[in-house]
C-alpha cells in the first residue's frame, strides 16, 4: 500500500491542509461560542459532578465511533473499502469542517481525504448523505413516538396513537422504498450533473438492519444529555425521558436546517424552548450553551486522539495502507 500513498501526493497535501483548517475552525467556534454566552452561563448556579460528565462523554464518543463503523460498512454497497482507523480520522476531521462557513466544506474535505486512499469521493459522500437521511428519519420517528407535542401544533387534536403510528409507518416506508429508489436517484443525478453517479440497491433485510442500527444512537445521545444535565444541576436537572426527547428533537431540528453550521442556534433555541417549562429559562440556556461547548470540546478531543493513534499506527506499520 506504500505505492498507493505515493500515487496521491496532491491528495495527501490537501488532506493535511483540510485537517488543520477543520481543527482551527472548531477551536474558533468553541472559543467564540463560549465568549458570547459566558455571562449567561456563569449567572446560573450549578455544581460540576465529574462522574456523570465522564460517563456522558464516553457514551457520546462511543456513539461517534459506532456511526463511523456503520459508514465504513455501508461503503461496501458501492464496492469501496476503507480501513476503520483511517475512516475515523477522515470522519472526525471532515465533521469538524462543518464549522467552516459555506456548508459544503465537510463534504469537500471528506472527498479529498478519501481520494488520497483510493476511495471514490462520490461513494464516500453519498454514503454519508444516505446516513444523514436515515438518521433524520429515525430521529423524527423516535421523537414522534416519545413526545409528539414537540413536533408542533399540527399534531393537536390527533388521537394519541396517531402520531406514533404515522412515525412507525414512515420508518417502514424508508426501509422499503429508499433502497429501491436509490438507483433511480443515481440516474437523475447523472442527468443533472453530466457525470456518472451510481447508487446501489442494498438488499432489504440488510438495509433494515442499517436503519435499525442508525436508530440506536438517538437514545444513547439522549441518555448522555440527561447525564450532562445531572452533572450540572443534580436532582434539579430534567428527567431522563424529558431530557432525551427534547435533546433528540433539538438535534433533529439542527439537521433539518442545513444552512446552520452544525445546527448552531437552531439546536440551542429548540433546547431552550423545550427545557424552559421543565427547569426554567436560566437552567435551560445553561444546558443548551453548555452542551454545545461540551460536545464541540469532546469532538475536538476525540479527533485529536484519533489523529495521534492513526499516526502512531502508521509509524508502527509503515507498510500498512492507512
Amino acid at each position: 500500500m506504500t505505492t498507493e500513498r505515493a500515487r496521491w501526493p496532491a491528495g495527501r497535501w490537501a488532506a493535511g491542509l483540510i485537517q488543520v483548517v477543520a481543527l482551527g475552525a472548531a477551536v474558533w467556534f468553541l472559543v467564540d461560542t463560549g465568549r458570547d454566552n459566558w455571562a449567561a452561563v456563569v449567572a446560573t448556579r450549578f455544581t460540576m459532578a465529574w462522574g456523570p460528565l465522564l460517563l456522558a462523554s464516553v457514551l457520546t464518543a462511543g456513539t461517534y465511533l459506532f456511526l463511523v463503523r456503520v459508514w465504513v460498512h455501508s461503503l461496501h454497497w458501492w464496492g469501496q473499502r476503507l480501513g476503520v482507523l483511517t475512516a475515523l480520522r477522515i470522519w472526525f476531521v471532515g465533521n469538524l469542517a462543518r464549522f467552516i462557513p459555506g456548508m459544503v466544506w465537510q463534504f469537500v474535505g471528506i472527498a479529498a481525504m478519501v481520494q488520497a486512499h483510493g476511495v471514490s469521493p462520490v461513494a464516500a459522500t453519498a454514503a454519508i448523505l444516505l446516513q444523514q437521511i436515515v438518521l433524520l428519519a429515525t430521529g423524527v420517528g423516535l421523537v414522534a413516538a416519545a413526545a409528539p407535542a414537540l413536533l408542533g401544533t399540527w399534531v393537536v387534536g390527533l388521537p394519541p396513537v396517531a402520531v406514533p403510528a404515522l412515525a412507525a409507518a414512515g420508518v417502514v416506508i424508508v426501509i422499503v422504498i429508499l433502497p429501491r429508489a436509490l438507483p433511480l436517484i443515481g440516474r437523475v443525478l447523472t442527468r443533472l450533473t453530466g457525470s456518472a453517479v451510481t447508487l446501489p440497491a442494498p438488499p432489504p433485510m440488510m438495509f433494515a438492519r442499517y436503519v435499525a442500527g442508525l436508530a440506536a444512537p438517538w437514545p444513547v445521545y439522549g441518555i448522555a444529555f440527561w447525564l450532562f444535565g445531572r452533572a450540572l444541576f443534580g436532582d434539579a436537572a430534567p428527567g431522563p425521558l424529558e431530557a432525551a426527547t427534547v435533546f433528540v428533537g433539538s438535534y433533529v431540528a439542527g439537521l433539518i436546517v442545513v444552512f446552520a453550521p452544525g445546527g448552531i442556534i437552531v439546536r440551542e433555541a429548540a433546547l431552550v424552548a423545550g427545557l424552559s417549562p421543565l427547569v426554567g429559562g436560566g437552567r435551560a440556556l445553561t444546558l443548551a450553551v453548555g452542551s454545545r461547548l461540551w460536545l464541540v470540546a469532546l469532538e475536538l478531543a476525540t479527533a485529536l486522539g484519533v489523529i495521534l493513534v492513526h499516526r502512531f499506527a502508521q509509524r508502527a506499520s509503515p507498510s500498512d495502507g492507512a
